[in-house]
């Protein structure tokens, strides 16, 4: 069958990684893969691997459905492959691409409608017999009614948006008390994020597991290819999945696979698509929903099943049937995890920037699909989701090793990452021991980057260079004999180094740590630094007078000399005042008024940006004094949104300092 499909050209309607992945099992395929790109990634590390590409437009033009058809028209497409998110879930791309004669890979526009809609899809499942959690018919405008519809559903509870995926506009309600602003905000962002504003309630299972059924159908029949854990969430998105599902009882397995032929079947799938339940500790078995596309976590099935799910899309596509396909018995075991841009301290705040410094490893035992190279900007437009990292072995403990391993080596300078977050949740006994579940992730504590490892690095790189090369070197003079002591400071820490010249070479005392400091530089401009036994990579970014030290997943950005005395009796506080937008967005509301008096924590201004809610809050207890913004109003990162005159600050003045 795949060689029908030689020599067709190919649109990609999506980026980054998934982007290259599509890519990848077109060129194996003899396809000719061309991307259709915004403006953001005209340049991007996907426009590069793929080489033929098609501007859209600005960022957004991604999701225009008529813009997209037209620019796959144009470089004479046979078929169109949406990826996931974006428009491969949209029924209007599948229907004009068949307007078009172009070959939509997914399944129909009736299929894509019917599963675009969570409360229709619930149905088509409670038609084929499949268990079901007990949810609200979809809310009207009426909030007496939604207080009624909470109390049957019952509490605590979820509010859904009907047509969001991802976790997109979800939010948990305890009580009756945050009934009507949780719908008010699930709203707001499934109207941000193009999903519409129709909300459902839904019970809330306590700490279940999130497991789902990978699935091939060709419109009449469906075929199970595997399943798959992904119960490692941060703000009910996945982080880290694996196949396959540990820890499952035989009848559960067999249950699992039995509901998800029914949803397939009822649904009239066609394509690749997942299947998704949660699991209670009591073994309740309940449907979730049915994604009829490719998912972000495929690879673990890929790695365990040796089937390329992409290609199957394709062939799928194209008119072959499942009849001859059997997903064969999993091989070994695969874990996967999602590495980001953004600051697990801050909430799991985005991070765009450059990516000054880009490192993956190459290791037999792990799989890396990656969407950014060095040089590439995180832009601010997009989800910042930048590789996938799959680790794989002959059981759960080998996976678990091997990703692992391959974290530990990554190297990202220029934005911070969750890596070592991620590393901190795989040694957690719950993860390692197969026990996860939704709640996990809130209990994955926040790790401690290695400072002084990073200071080390930052040494290290100041003896690399004559002292007239390097303003690092002004620090103080390092003498033939003798100790020099080096001051280092960020916001609110400061940290004294000892280095001299010894028989074996130099040594470094920190914090009364001592050992010999030895170092390597790469021509990616990679150190390995040594400090006594530690070993570790690390890339040493300078700009503005600030060092970035990227090393073992964590990231520090300080300065060299003692902290000024200001800003150590600032350190002690929680800042100037002023708040600032941490992320370019959109004022989607003004929460107070100038003269209020708030308490640390209060919600002061909500913001949409990067397809998500971002709420900045009060940093200590104070008064409103200016409120510079107003709803609607577009915002750039650092842009001054609220003044306060915080309770305990009149003695230090007005300078400029930190947003919450």
């Amino acid at each position: 069958m795949t060689e029908s499909l030689r020599g067709r050209r190919v649109a990609i309607a999506n980026r980054a990684e998934i982007a290259v992945r599509i890519a990848t099992t077109c060129r194996r395929l003899d396809m000719i893969p061309v991307l259709l790109a915004g403006e953001p990634d005209l340049d991007g590390y996907a426009a590069r691997s793929i080489g033929l590409v098609e501007p859209l437009g600005s960022a957004g033009s991604e999701m225009d459905v008529a813009r997209v058809v037209a620019a796959a028209r144009r470089v004479e497409a046979d078929l169109l492959h949406p990826g996931y998110g974006f428009l491969s879930e949209r029924a209007e791309l599948s229907a004009a691409c068949d307007d078009a004669g172009i070959c939509f890979v997914g399944p129909s526009s009736t299929t894509l409608e019917l599963c675009g809609d969570k409360l229709q899809t619930r149905l088509a499942a409670q038609r084929a017999g499949v268990p079901l959690l007990p949810a609200s018919p979809p809310l009207g405008d009426e909030p007496t009614a939604w207080h009624a519809a909470a109390e049957d559903v019952g509490y605590p509870l979820l509010v859904k948006p009907a047509a969001a995926g991802g976790g997109r506009g979800m939010r948990r309600v305890v009580g009756p008390a945050a009934l009507v602003d949780a719908i008010a905000a699930a709203r707001r962002e499934g109207g941000e994020s193009g999903a519409g504003d129709v909300v459902y309630l839904e019970r809330e299972l306590a700490e279940p597991r999130h497991v789902e059924v990978q699935l091939a159908g060709d419109g009449f029949d469906a075929v199970v290819l595997g399943d798959r854990d992904c119960s490692l969430q941060r703000r009910h998105q996945k982080v880290v999945e694996e196949a396959p599902a540990p820890g499952l009882s035989p009848e559960t397995r067999a249950a699992l696979h039995t509901h998800a032929v029914a949803v397939a079947r009822a649904v009239g799938l066609r394509g690749v698509a997942t299947c998704e339940f949660l699991l209670g500790g009591d073994g309740l078995l309940a449907f979730l929903e049915v994604n009829p596309r490719l998912q972000v976590e495929h690879p673990v099935t890929e790695v365990v099943t040796g089937l390329d799910l992409v290609e199957w899309q394709f062939r799928l596509a194209t008119g072959e049937g499942v009849r001859g396909l059997r997903g064969p018995a999993p091989r070994g075991h695969a874990i996967e995890a999602r590495v980001y841009a953004e600051d697990p301290a801050a909430g799991f705040l985005p991070s765009p920037g450059r990516l000054a410094t880009v490192v993956w490893p190459t290791r037999p035992d792990l799989r890396v699909d990656a969407g950014y190279a060095l040089g590439d900007t995180v832009p601010t437009a997009y989800d910042p989701l930048i590789a996938k990292f799959i680790g794989h072995g002959a059981d759960r403990d080998a996976a678990s090793a091997a990703l692992s391993a391959g974290l530990r080596e990554v190297v990202v300078a220029g934005v911070t990452t969750n890596v070592a977050w991620l590393l901190s949740a795989l040694a957690q006994p719950e993860v390692a021991g197969g026990r996860v579940t939704t709640a996990t992730a809130t209990r994955v504590p926040l790790p401690e980057p290695p400072r002084a490892f990073a200071i080390a690095a930052a040494v290290a790189r100041a003896l690399d260079r004559p002292p007239t090369a390097d303003p690092w070197m002004a620090v103080g003079p390092f003498r033939v004999s003798g100790e020099t002591a080096l001051l280092f400071h960020g916001d609110d820490w400061e940290e004294r180094a000892v280095v001299w010249k010894g028989p074996g070479g130099w040594m470094l005392r920190i914090d009364g740590a001592e050992g010999h400091l030895r170092w390597w530089r790469d021509v990616a401009d990679v150190w390995t630094v040594t400090f006594g036994r530690v070993v570790a990579r690390a890339a040493v970014i300078e700009n503005s007078g600030v060092l970035d030290v990227a090393s073992g997943g964590g990231r520090w950005r300080f300065r060299p000399g003692a902290m000024p005395a200001r800003s150590a009796q600032r350190a002690s506080l929680a800042g100037d005042g002023r708040i600032r937008a941490p992320l370019p967005g959109k004022v989607l509301r003004v929460d107070v008024a100038e003269g209020d008096h708030v308490v640390a924590g209060a919600s002061l201004v909500t913001l949409s940006a990067m397809k998500i809610e971002l709420g900045c809050s009060a940093p200590a207890a104070g008064t409103v004094g200016r409120v510079r913004c107003t709803p609607g109003q577009l915002v750039d990162a650092g842009e001054v949104l609220v003044e306060m005159a915080l309770d305990g600050m009149a003695q230090l003045g007005t300078t400029e300092g930190t947003a919450s």
